[in-house]
């Protein structure tokens, strides 16, 4: 019983790193409104919704989407507010304010099993 132990504490250790690097990833993308920069973290097709436009993308669509977005609202920085992880058959998802020259956006994002952003939102 003890090598499980000390097995699973390396794991559990190498996927909090992850999950951390993945986030600390994304949260700088949004905050430099770096549209390829986060299309580096969609999943091969994702959902969009930003403001008017709702409509399930390819992660390039996707990221012109989000990069016309971010040409026209200028992002000032971005906060990430909530962060959850998977549990009870529920995906993981975090929530953000995206502060902009047109002014502050609510952002979610939504991931799959892989832990790759299955769906964005953003919203006023």
């Amino acid at each position: 019983m003890k090598p499980r132990t000390y097995l699973s504490i390396p794991l559990f250790l190498v996927f909090s790193t992850l999950a951390f690097s993945q986030s600390t990833g994304i949260d700088a993308a949004l905050n430099k409104g770096n549209a390829a920069d986060l299309g580096v973290f969609f999943a091969e097709k994702l959902d969009v919704s930003i403001l008017d436009f709702d409509g399930s993308l390819s992660s390039d669509a996707a990221v012109t989407r989000v990069q016309d977005f971010f040409a026209q609202n200028a992002v000032k920085g971005y906060k990430r507010a909530h962060l959850t992880a998977a549990t009870a058959g529920r995906s993981a998802y975090t929530l953000g304010d995206l502060s902009t020259s047109t002014g502050t956006y609510r952002t979610y994002l939504y991931y799959d099993s892989k832990q790759k952003i299955s769906e964005i939102r953003i919203e006023k």
